[in-house]
């Protein structure tokens, strides 16, 4: 016997539709993570900051006892002041703040995605569209980093470039995931009304409600 998408019997606080749990838990693992990736855009733009003369970028101290402690390589070591140089002598002026700003933002969004997912698995009825409109931010969000990964110059794209290209994916497909699932349940709900009511459902209900 087939079943619908949505069942309105079981939107209750305490059991959702399979599709919202299903997004619910995506969107807390995927939260936790997000959050973690900005946190740490953020920390790294704020510790490194822009070098005051060539010489100090071109420096690398790599002394032994720490190389011991971390269990490096001096190759390894070199390797890591490396890429601290192309962030320091590639990034514009105006980079550093612009990325600090998209990263707290994007920090308090993706946080706020895990409670959005939580309220989804546990099911709320405003879950669905807190969940199209938190989705929505975070894709903004990457492309906001896009545009300004494009223009900051070809070593920052290297760095950044394909890992917003993945997170605005994700976070396209989570938010079309969201929205056909709130229409699904609309109209289930619609078909339920007429059921109710004595009236033979629209064998072809109106989608763009």
């Amino acid at each position: 016997m087939a079943t619908s998408f949505s069942d309105p019997a079981t939107n209750s606080p305490s059991r959702g539709p399979a599709w919202a749990s299903c997004l619910g838990v995506v969107a807390i693992v995927f939260g936790i993570f997000l959050t973690a990736t900005h946190g740490n855009e953020w920390m790294k733009q704020a510790v490194i900051a822009q070098p005051a003369s060539s010489e100090q970028v071109a420096e690398a101290d790599c002394p032994e006892d720490e190389l011991e402690e971390e269990g490096i390589s001096l190759a390894e070591c070199e390797q890591l002041v490396a890429n601290i140089e192309t962030m320091t002598v590639s990034r514009p002026d105006w980079f550093r703040g612009f990325q600090m700003g998209l990263a707290a933002l994007g920090t308090v969004v993706a946080f706020g995605s895990v409670i959005i997912g939580a309220a989804l698995t546990h099911y709320r009825h405003w879950a669905p569209a807190a969940a199209i409109l938190t989705f929505g931010a975070l894709a903004a969000i990457d492309i906001v980093g896009f545009i300004a990964v494009v223009n900051a110059g070809p070593l920052l794209r290297a760095l950044y470039l394909w890992n917003i290209l993945l997170w605005f994916l994700i976070h396209m497909i989570m938010t079309v995931g969201a929205v056909a699932g709130r229409r699904s349940e609309t109209i289930d709900r619609q078909i339920g009304s007429q059921s109710a009511d004595g009236r033979q459902p629209d064998p072809d209900p109106d989608w763009s409600v």
